[in-house]
């Protein structure tokens, strides 16, 4: 006899997966277009019958309790995996992911050897159980490259780890059935048990994972939305002054800064309403990002004004990027209304070194919008040393 209760770990896994299984139900009651709940709720309602089933093994092969019990559960690990995939933005392949536990009820059903030896039944089922493991292991890490989510470390290592004691399991049933000649079903060691107990913590831990990755997303979105511009996107002032500092003492403060104004926007605004304005200036921001290189920080100030730092860009780079976003929103043509609109923007250009602090780059190249607008706009107007600083 196990030295673990192996029926008792069954039915314990059965109660935890259903409470999860309806959580996440709820979850996606209230968000209908979040599937990834459904498919994790559906997950989680798998393992709990399959769970129950096991709960009822009678130390010999039956169907239940071998082939469909154990069957539920690689299908709840399938199901979790593409709930996984579904959270992070990929496609959902359900033949896909059923394809390992139907390798298992088809194997488990038709080969005589896993209705008369267990060990069989344990090398298979952890093999599979290891499969699913580096699916998901494999799915955090690509999308660790696009979206930092600190959960994401903790919960690929555990997926290892729970990974590496499935092969285990592998291997000392295999090593079981080897050495006990492929006897009868075993029931004597105690490492079963501790399998058991590893699926139902593994359960445990996994519905956890989720709700976690869930939660940290959300506090990254309203982070987000805390820092960026409803209406273009970018970066909002409070938060590009602060990214500005950053980059400037990394970069030592050797880079360009431009003032960029939307000129007349109040006209648009007035003569097609805001709605013409937004289109105007949310289709600026989109030109000005299209001509700056990769690196620059972007963002929008005010209403109609926009800033952008190129690190290690010289004055004259800087200048002929200026004429480049000018040139660029001279020759859109806006479509507001029934009118075909032209719009045209003002720069100042400023450059920085260790000496110039963020602020005062700011305030040199907004001496120079003000010269640019000063001049009659559609200009590009560079500050030099002599000239004044700011204009209140």
């Amino acid at each position: 006899m196990s030295f673990l209760n192996i029926p008792t770990i069954m039915f314990s896994g059965f109660v935890v997966q259903a409470a999860l299984g309806l959580l996440f139900w709820r979850s996606w009651r209230v968000e209908p277009e979040r599937q990834e709940f459904l498919l994790w709720s559906a997950s989680c309602g798998s393992a709990s019958l399959g769970f129950l089933l096991m709960a009822f093994y009678p130390g010999t092969y039956t169907l239940a309790a071998v082939t469909i019990g154990p069957g539920l559960l690689l299908m709840s690990f399938a199901l979790s995996w593409q709930g996984l995939r579904r959270f992070d933005h990929r496609s959902v392949d359900l033949n896909l992911a059923s394809a390992g536990p139907l390798l298992w009820m088809a194997l488990t059903t038709i080969v005589p050897v896993f209705h008369e030896v267990l060990a069989a039944c344990l090398a298979l089922f952890g093999i599979l159980a290891a499969v699913y493991a580096a699916l998901v292991v494999h799915e955090h890490r690509l999308s660790a490259r696009e979206e930092h989510l600190p959960a994401r470390r903790m919960i690929t290592t555990w997926f290892l780890v729970h990974g590496l004691v499935a092969l285990v399991a592998a291997a000392l049933s295999l090593a079981s059935a080897v050495i006990g000649g492929g006897g009868a079903m075993l029931v004597q060691p105690i490492w079963p048990g501790l399998f058991a107990a590893e699926l139902l913590l593994h359960g445990v831990v996994a519905g956890v994972a989720a709700d976690l990755l869930v939660k940290e997303r959300l506090q990254l979105e309203s982070r987000w939305a805390a820092s960026t511009d409803t209406l273009t996107g970018l970066v909002n002032r409070g938060t590009f002054l602060e990214m500005l500092q950053t980059l400037s003492v990394k970069v030592r403060g050797e880079g360009a800064f431009l003032y960029v104004d939307v000129d007349h926007v109040k006209r648009i605004n007035d003569r097609f309403g805001h709605s013409g304005g937004d289109h105007v200036l949310k289709t600026c921001a989109d030109l000005i990002a299209r001509e700056l290189p990769q690196h620059a920080l972007l963002g929008r100030l005010a209403g109609a004004e926009f800033a952008a730092y190129i690190p290690f860009c010289d004055l004259e780079k800087a200048e002929a990027l200026g004429h480049v976003i000018c040139e660029s929103v001279a020759q859109q043509i806006f479509t507001l209304g029934d009118a075909m609109v032209g719009v045209t923007v003002s720069v100042g250009v400023a450059h920085g070194a260790l000496q110039v602090t963020p602020d005062e780059l700011l305030k040199r190249a907004d001496a120079a919008l003000h010269s640019a607008k000063v001049n009659g706009r559609n200009a590009v107007v560079v500050w030099h040393e002599g000239d004044r600083p700011s204009y209140a």
